[in-house]
């Protein structure tokens, strides 16, 4: 009976690790991401006030729409993958979580 229990727990705490350590990372790089964006915005309007730039809104809708077609896909794709091994997935989740929290 031991022997079917340590691999799940041993999985689940590298889960929990590898989650926190994702956790961090990606909570960095969403810094990151949100202040480029956030400055990209601030010049786009800037240049949209002085006229040097306009937007066809329709038109960037109709282009995105076929992208978010391809991402549920690829989204549902993620989450069969997750899910594979469930004990490290869990472990995963909740360090993703302590992570996302704590830092």
């Amino acid at each position: 009976m031991l022997e079917h229990l340590v691999p799940a727990v041993v999985s689940l705490f590298i889960g929990i690790l590898v989650g926190w350590l994702t956790a961090l990372a990606i909570k960095s790089a969403a810094r990151t991401l949100g202040c480029l964006v956030a400055a990209l915005f601030i010049l786009l309007q800037v240049l949209a006030y002085y006229g040097l730039v306009e937007w066809d809104w329709l038109e960037f809708i109709r282009q995105a729409r076929p992208l978010g077609k391809v991402a549920t896909g690829a989204f549902r794709d993620l989450a069969t993958l997750l899910t594979y091994n469930v004990p490290f997935a869990i472990g995963s989740l909740v360090g993703f979580i302590a992570g996302f929290r704590r830092s």
